[in-house]
């Protein structure tokens, strides 16, 4: 419930936005997000009369949209030189912020600090899309529809967002599967740790018995303390 009425809170203050203000990137960006958003409505609502090719062919498209954006933010990260004028920028405001509140900071920390900032923030962005991509086009009638458009595309965003429907919509977090396949040398450092941070999401949300929370320890390192969530009657273990 909370998480549903952040996101209403979100939306009507995103449509108070003066949209004449944005740049035309930020606008076509915007044009590309709703554009996903119809495609997925439609899916969503026609489940059930469209063909299966269909289906698939419109949820594909619609995931290669967010994809594209996602690799053009990839490639200016990755640059050096955009790294380099990022965290600078980030350092200068950091120095800003510390000379008002009196707080002694050398340079070196300072550098540390912004460069922890800058990749915190990337994650952020890319946990964002793929976020989208699940709720844009995500739905327990196209389950399916997700799991074949993973298997054509074969790619660690394409299960990223497979599991993320698994999970939000399908109520369905799979340890094993999800365990073994990140191992592979296809997964990033962002790209694990968006998938550890779909499943704390679930076991906020989900209720999820003590034995499944201590294989979800054991296999993915995280914390007790972050799966938050317990069921009253499921969160002990048997004797």
């Amino acid at each position: 419930d909370k998480v549903l009425k952040e996101q209403d809170r979100l939306e009507q203050t995103n449509k108070k936005e003066k949209l004449e203000e944005d740049s035309e990137l930020l606008k076509e960006l915007r044009r590309s997000v709703k554009t996903v958003e119809v495609m997925g409505m439609i899916i969503k609502n026609r489940a059930g009369s469209l063909e299966k090719d269909k289906l698939v062919s419109v949820f594909e498209e619609g995931m290669k949209v967010h994809m594209r954006s996602l690799q053009s933010f990839m490639e200016i990260i990755k640059n050096k030189e955009n790294q380099q004028s990022i965290t600078n920028f980030i350092s200068s405001k950091l120095d800003l912020i510390i000379q008002d509140q009196r707080v002694k900071l050398d340079q070196s920390d300072l550098k540390r600090i912004s460069k922890i900032i800058f990749w915190n923030l990337n994650f952020f962005v890319v946990y964002a899309m793929i976020n989208k991509i699940v709720h844009s086009l995500g739905s327990d009638k196209l389950i399916e529809i997700a799991k074949i458009v993973y298997d054509q595309e074969n790619t660690p965003t394409a299960f990223l967002v497979k599991h993320g429907i698994f999970m939000w919509y399908g109520k369905n977090l799979q340890i094993d599967n999800i365990a073994k396949e990140i191992k592979s040398s296809d997964f990033s450092l962002i790209a694990q740790s968006i998938v550890k941070h779909e499943i704390v999401n679930h076991c906020c949300v989900h209720p999820v018995a003590f034995r499944e929370k201590q294989k979800i320890q054991f296999k993915f390192n995280i914390p007790h303390h972050k799966l938050l969530m317990s069921h009253p009657n499921r969160d002990q273990p048997r004797s």
